[in-house]
């Protein structure tokens, strides 16, 4: 009987959007950061880019400063805070070492963005509070 084979289709492939990891990161200053990813990319990734109100303190330079990489994704150990690979590839602009890549510059857009999260999100928890209280006391 001949013996069969296993021939693996991936070698030699780009991993898929849902398999990108960063192998490595670099602080390059206070605000961004030099990846490197699987593929074979190096991006830079500016600390703006970030959306939500998880990544608030992320806003901080000394919370931004100390991150390393954890399974492929980048990872803050003191707000133990992961940053998924797949949320900051599409958010990061190709960089090379000659430093031709321009920084991330916020737009007024982005600042209005950042303020209005930061002052709508505690305001909808607390209606959210508020209106199930409500609720308690009237049923």
């Amino acid at each position: 009987m001949a013996e069969t084979k296993a021939v693996d289709k991936t070698a030699g492939t780009k991993p898929s959007k849902s398999q990108i990891q960063i192998t490595d990161v670099r602080v390059l200053n206070p605000r961004s950061l030099r990846l490197e990813f699987n593929n074979g990319a190096v991006r830079l990734f500016d600390r703006y880019r970030l959306r939500g109100p998880m990544y608030i303190p992320l806003m901080e330079e000394e919370n931004f400063l100390s991150v390393s990489v954890k399974d492929g994704n980048l990872y803050w150990a003191a707000l133990d805070l992961t940053c998924p690979a797949k949320y900051v590839y599409p958010r990061s602009v190709p960089y090379d070492d000659n430093a031709t890549a321009r920084e991330y510059v916020p737009t007024r857009k982005d600042i209005i963005q950042e303020r209005i999260a930061t002052v709508l999100f505690p305001a909808m928890a607390i209606a959210g509070i508020i209106g199930t209280v409500w609720w308690y006391i009237n049923n």
